[in-house]
């Protein structure tokens, strides 16, 4: 099987932050699609095939980016989903732990060490399901 068109997608509704991420990973090689609405992405999720999604927790909207991840899952999206975030609350960490994130990381997420995940979480989505 062919893997997917695009590595990572990004959902985060600070465009500026959105712009910089999407600026580190391109310059590192990555095939990246970025979205400041969640329901955009959905959308391209369910007619594009995704390695890693990248998505922030707090979108500005009804929806937040473990919504989001839920969404995917439930329409049988099988990618790897890192959240990127300012709040760790409790029940928003559980919430990830029930939806299998592989990572979890807070605000502000230090560049290399967003590299690091997201290469990472790309060697994780290629590898079978034990």
């Amino acid at each position: 099987m062919a893997p997917p068109a695009t590595d990572i997608v990004i959902l985060d509704d600070d465009r500026d932050h959105l712009s910089s991420v999407v600026d580190l990973l391109t310059d590192c090689g990555y095939r990246v699609k970025a979205f400041t609405d969640a329901d955009t992405a959905i959308d391209f999720a369910m007619g594009h095939g995704f390695s890693v999604g990248l998505f922030d927790y707090r979108l500005g909207s009804l929806k937040s980016g473990l919504d989001v991840v839920e969404k995917m899952q439930a329409l049988g999206c099988k990618s790897v989903f890192v959240m990127v975030t300012a709040d760790v609350g409790e029940a928003t960490q559980m919430r990830a732990l029930h939806l299998k994130l592989f990572e979890f990381m807070k605000k502000p997420v230090d560049p290399e060490k967003l590299l690091d995940t997201v290469q990472r979480a790309l060697d994780h989505a290629g590898r079978p399901a034990a």
